[in-house]
């Protein structure tokens, strides 16, 4: 097998792979759209099923050649320790704040590698057999990550949305996914931001998140007491300054109310 067959087969199974695990962990999560797609969006992610399980892959077949053996057996254990290691090296921070707790994070992050690196194993060993087969299984998986990344689907039922100058007021009868609120600002202004949420079911999943080109425009400080939703906002530049809610099959209404500060 040449050089370029051999990486090819790799990477277009690495590919499979993370979507595998994407569909594996929306699956774990009950479809809670908006906690899969934050963590297909990672960049984490994305290095520990294209960069390290690549990487991976060509150490598990040196071991094996020095230890001559090449049984199906020895390849599913080394890529079991593959994916227990890469989260023994990430979680090393909390081996002296809390083992117990460094151990429970290690063992419940390795399900989902340990499961996904070994059926990395067997796919990548069909794909191997063909020069068209890494291209026929990694180009599609390509294709739908991308389609989920730039899509970032949800589902949303009975969505009405109110807007005026200081306030935004949504009502939906069900959403399960992430909306994005646009926020007019000026640069130089300081904005006091509330939300206030009312939901059918309060102990449903769903939460904030600061949209990433937000920090473009200014900061985002949280300056509520409690259970309050309350944010100070200190503008650089004029735009709209775009704030995400999510939630996993919620029901209900969200307002966002910004005022300015003298």
């Amino acid at each position: 097998m040449g050089k370029f067959h051999s990486f090819s087969s790799r990477i277009g199974t690495a590919f499979v792979t993370l979507l595998i695990a994407y569909v594996i962990y929306l699956l774990y999560s009950g479809f809670h759209l908006a906690e899969a797609y934050e963590l297909l969006s990672n960049p984490l992610i994305w290095a520990i099923f294209i960069l390290y399980l690549m990487i991976s892959s060509y150490v598990n077949e040196w071991l094996a050649k020095k230890l001559e053996d090449d049984s199906k057996r020895m390849y599913v254990s080394l890529y079991m320790v593959s994916g227990m290691l890469i989260w023994f090296l990430a979680y090393s921070p909390f081996i002296f704040s809390s083992f117990l707790m460094y151990i429970y994070l290690v063992l419940y992050s390795s399900i989902f590698t340990v499961v996904a690196f070994i059926l990395f194993y067997f796919i990548e060993r069909y794909a191997r057999q063909s020069r068209k087969r890494p291209f026929i299984v990694g180009f599609p998986a390509i294709v739908v990550l991308l389609v989920i990344l730039i899509a970032n689907p949800s589902i949303t039922e009975g969505l009405t949305i109110e807007q005026s100058d200081r306030e935004y007021y949504a009502s939906f009868d069900r959403i399960n996914g992430e909306e994005v609120v646009e926020i007019p600002v000026e640069a130089g202004h300081h904005y006091e931001l509330r939300v206030d949420w009312d939901l059918e079911d309060d102990a449903l999943p769903h939460g904030l998140k600061i949209h990433p080109s937000a920090t473009d425009l200014g900061s985002i400080e949280y300056i509520g007491d409690g259970d309050e939703w309350l944010y100070e906002l200190d503008i650089a530049q004029d735009g709209e300054l775009p704030i995400i809610f999510h939630g996993k099959n919620i029901e209900g209404s969200i307002s966002f109310t910004w005022n300015e500060l003298n």
